[in-house]
Order: structure tokens, then sequence, then C-alpha cells
């Protein structure tokens, strides 16, 4: 589009009628949180489980959760902290996310939205860009013109429907110990990781210059 976009955090609330008053949780987890009164990461666990097993304190996998805490999960997996592929498993801020919006705890959401935008996670190649539509408004708010852009119609609803396909069943009774199996080395095989996509790095690093 050939323009910059050099914004502060307020400004980038203010565009998405959102206010930056809250907790700034996303480089924090249920272990690390500075909780209320009486509150703590065993508490916390609780009532993400619905059971006060202190084996579940750091258990990452979803299907444990409540149901209303396996619907937030998904929210945050597809709208707040956007992932690709795996949604079984709710790690690093997550779950703590959950934990406040069942205990009315208010979080800073344009920071958490910053935060994720200019982290290592989304710097992977060819993979696709998260929070399209907050950065469709937030072109239209500074005037920029996507009179050439594609519009795409909205083909999901979200209704009752859409919550039944979600496929959340009732939670196990107990969490189940898992085999690890050790990973062994097979001589003259390598591994390597996708470079980030010269783009994204650039757009990544203002971000970084203008929020950190």
């Amino acid at each position: 589009m050939g323009r910059d976009i050099d914004i502060s955090l307020q400004e980038f609330a203010h565009h998405l009628h959102l206010s930056c008053e809250g907790e700034d949780i996303y480089n924090l987890d249920l272990h690390n949180f500075i909780y209320p009164d009486g509150e703590s990461a065993q508490t916390a666990s609780t009532l993400l489980h619905g059971d006060d097993n202190p084996g579940l304190v750091r258990n990452e996998e979803v299907k444990y959760y409540t149901l209303t805490a396996r619907v937030l999960a998904k929210i945050i997996f597809y709208n707040l902290l956007p992932k690709s592929g795996e949604y079984s498993h709710a790690r690093g801020s997550v779950p703590l996310i959950i934990y406040c919006l069942l205990r009315d705890i208010r979080i800073n959401i344009p920071k958490l939205i910053i935060s994720y935008m200019i982290s290592d996670h989304l710097l992977i190649l060819n993979w696709y860009l998260p929070f399209g539509m907050i950065i469709t408004h937030l072109l239209k708010q500074l005037n920029f013109n996507l009179s050439s852009e594609r519009s795409v119609e909205l083909s999901i609803d979200i209704n009752s429907t859409l919550l039944k396909r979600m496929h959340a069943r009732e939670r196990p009774h107990a969490l189940q110990p898992q085999l690890i199996i050790p990973t062994v080395h097979v001589p003259g095989s390598s591994s390597s990781s996708s470079a980030p996509s010269d783009s994204y790095l650039a757009f990544s690093t203002q971000l970084r210059e203008h929020h950190e």
C-alpha cells in the first residue's frame, strides 16, 4: 500500500473500541500470576477443571476442562491468540486468560493482541496471517483505500449448532498417565526449521520498535 503504520498502543485500542485497562498477562501463566486474596494456581485449576485434584494444576489438555472452560479455550484459540492445526492443548497464558474470564478479572486485550502479533509464534513461512478482521478494520479507520481488495462474505454463524459441532465431550474422571517414549537419533538424519518470511519479519520488527 506504500504507507507505514505508526500508532501507539492507546491509539490502536481506540480504533478497536477497546480499553487498555486491566492485567498484562501475555507473558504470565497460572504459576506466576499474582492472584487475588485467597486464590492460587490450585484454586484456578479447580475452576478450570471442576476438580480439585492437585495433579491437574499442570495439565495442558483441554479435554479435561469443564465445558465452559473448553468453549472459552476455543474462542481464545480462534480470536485472541489464533493458532493453526492443534487445538487440544492450552499452554502459556491461555489457561490464565480462561481463569481471568471466569473470575471477571479485566485483561489488557489490546496489549495481548499486540504482544502476540510481534511474537515469534507467527514468524512461520507460509503460515496464514491472523487477525485479518482486526487489521482490515484498523486500515479502514486509518483511511486506507481498500477498494481493490476482494471482499469475502462470512460463512460462519456462531450459534448453538456451531457449538455442538465443537464436539465438547464430557470430561474424563481421571487424568491417565501417558507413556513417554524417548527420542532416538537416527544417524544420517537431520531436522530443520522453516525460516520466517521476509515480509512478516519486517512487519514484526517494525512493531517491536514501536511497542517495546
